[in-house]
């Protein structure tokens, strides 16, 4: 998938996705009957992988999203003033200067005839570790700093919910080789929730948007890997194997080894279906617990039990992909690294039935939603986790 757009700003009450995974709603309680079969379900369901008509990035320029602005100082013919987001979305807080726009731009104008070295530092106090600059501006000339101070894991674990916190950006110059400040100034931004995710960012198209989910899957999370260490011990091999052991799993590892995650989800940890949806932060943001908080809190909604899987397939060195249609998700895991033959798993029937029938309900929704999603059609998505990650979409450094 292409490059996002740096610039980004939070929409209003947007309907996008309808709070996407709004108590799951594509999902019933009474399931189907489970079709006959043996072993692992064939060689698994063709996908066509969407292409340009879907999941292409868009090449528009990103509207220019709101920021907030610094007084400008002047000492010794030396200017200096910074702009700065007035909100900092937590899980996404890692991406910021990548994916995201720059958290703190600081400009420094120099009116001397001769060159000045600048150091510009910036901080969110108590929250995320200091960014310091060091450069040289030219004679009459102009440069720009972007920064962006990187949260904590410390700080990412205690944001239970969104707080006010407080910006410091410092400007000075060296004359004589000692400091002389230029700028000193503190403003407030929110931290949003750990747990807040936003389902539409200014700028961004809608499949792009769905694509930043995947800085929520965690295979390194300490409480996954318990559960693949658990998993091992329903193989019949009493241990757990990483990658594609044969083409289309002819032997049948990869169904094996999910399915032994399904039994220690429902048997060790006593996963269960949750519809918790609600959020306290701003727009179109849902409330999405990451994939060690579900099994601590030993249930999940359709995107976190689907965040979840993702977690354990990759940390698998498998592939897996995440299908959004409107109301719901559920995952796809990839049968080899070849082919574009994948399992699909209904992953709110953790608690209530086998993986073998969450493989046939998968199947049968991804049957409706393929020619949607090739079709590119509004609230309906393909995220490959591979590609997310080659994009830059690595995992929130939490815990």
């Amino acid at each position: 998938m292409g490059s996002f757009h740096k610039e980004h700003g939070r929409l209003g009450a947007l309907t996008l996705v309808a709070v996407i995974l709004a108590a799951c709603s594509g999902v019933t309680a009474t399931w189907p009957a489970v079709k006959p079969s043996t072993g692992p379900l064939a060689s698994g369901i063709h996908v066509a992988v969407p292409g340009t008509s879907g999941a292409a990035a868009s090449e528009e320029v990103a509207s220019a999203a709101p920021r907030s602005t610094s007084n400008a100082v002047t000492v010794d013919q030396i200017t200096a003033d910074y702009t700065y987001k007035d909100e900092l979305i937590t899980p996404l807080a890692h991406l910021y200067g990548n994916k995201l726009d720059d958290f703190v731009i600081a400009t420094i104008t120099n009116d001397n005839a001769t060159s000045v070295k600048v150091v510009v530092t910036s901080e969110i106090t108590g929250y995320t570790d200091k960014a310091s600059d060091t450069v040289t501006v030219d004679a009459n000339g102009t440069a720009e700093v972007r920064q962006n101070p990187r949260l904590t894991s410390t700080a990412i674990d205690g944001l239970n919910s969104q707080h006010q916190a407080d910006v410091h950006v410092t400007v000075s110059y060296l004359e004589s080789g000692q400091p002389r400040t230029v700028l000193d100034q503190t403003s407030q931004t929110l931290i949003t929730s750990r747990r807040d995710f936003p389902w539409s960012i200014e700028g961004f198209t809608q499949q792009e948007n769905y694509q930043l989910v995947v800085a929520m899957v965690t295979p390194t999370d300490p409480s996954v890997e318990k559960l693949i260490v658990d998993a091992g011990h329903y193989d019949p091999q009493n241990a757990m194997t990483s990658g594609y052991e044969s083409d289309n799993d002819a032997d049948g590892s990869v169904y094996q080894r999910l399915d032994d995650v399904w039994q220690a989800e429902q048997t060790n940890f006593g996963l269960t279906y949750d519809s918790t949806t609600i959020s306290f932060a701003s727009g179109s943001s849902q409330r999405i617990r990451l994939p060690g908080e579900v099994l601590d809190q030993n249930a999940g909604n359709c995107i976190e039990l689907t965040l979840l899987y993702a977690s354990v397939v990759e940390a698998l060195h498998m592939q897996a992909a995440l299908v959004i249609i409107p109301g719901h998700a559920y995952v796809g895991v990839r049968l080899d690294g070849t082919n574009d033959n994948y399992y699909f798993i209904e992953t709110t029937m953790i608690g209530s039935a086998t993986f073998k029938d969450a493989a046939v309900e998968g199947s049968t929704e991804w049957q409706d939603a393929q020619p949607h999603i090739a079709a590119g059609d509004a609230d309906y998505g393909w995220v490959d986790v591979p590609s997310a990650r080659a994009d830059g979409i690595i995992p929130i450094p939490w815990r």
